[in-house]
Order: structure tokens, then C-alpha cells, then sequence
């Protein structure tokens, strides 16, 4: 419906998501890491955060886990080395 504010680039960030080594496809649907319902437990920058991969990139609040090295992404001093804010 065009509610909620989409991030205008989320077709370059499903692209990241979709090369992720993180990255799981179930049931026809790409995912960061196992279904969230599936492991409840879990560090993101490890087992990813569970989330849909469109429904992520298209949220212009979420974070990829991983920097461009695919490790734990960090905010220092509000800049964010995920691999979306990196490739900015």
C-alpha cells in the first residue's frame, strides 16, 4: 500500500544480501541466516538475523550483521561499516 517508507536503494542492498554467505533460501524465500522462528537464539553477526532479505533491504531502519569483510558490523560515532552503509 505505500504505507511504510521504503529505502530508496533497496534493490542494491537485496543484491548484497542475495551474494551473503549468510544467506539461506526456505520454502522459495531468501532469508539472513535460518528463519527467525527457526533459531531463536543467535548472534547476528554469526547465524545473520533471521529476516526475510527483501523485507530487510527494503526497511530503510535495518543494518546489514556484516561489514564488507564479513565481519561484525559497528556503529562508531554514527557511522555504520555494515555492508549497506559501506557501499554508500
Amino acid at each position: 500500500m505505500g504505507i511504510l517508507p521504503l529505502k530508496v536503494d533497496w534493490p542494491a542492498r537485496a543484491i548484497i544480501c542475495e551474494r551473503c554467505p549468510l544467506r539461506v533460501i526456505q520454502g522459495r524465500i531468501s532469508y539472513c541466516g535460518r528463519p527467525l522462528l527457526d533459531q531463536i537464539r543467535r548472534s547476528s553477526s554469526i547465524d545473520g538475523c533471521g529476516c526475510p532479505t527483501i523485507d530487510k533491504a527494503k526497511d530503510p531502519h535495518e543494518h546489514c550483521p556484516l561489514d564488507r569483510l564479513n565481519q561484525p558490523a559497528k556503529r562508531v560515532d554514527g557511522v555504520c561499516s555494515c555492508k549497506w552503509c559501506g557501499e554508500q
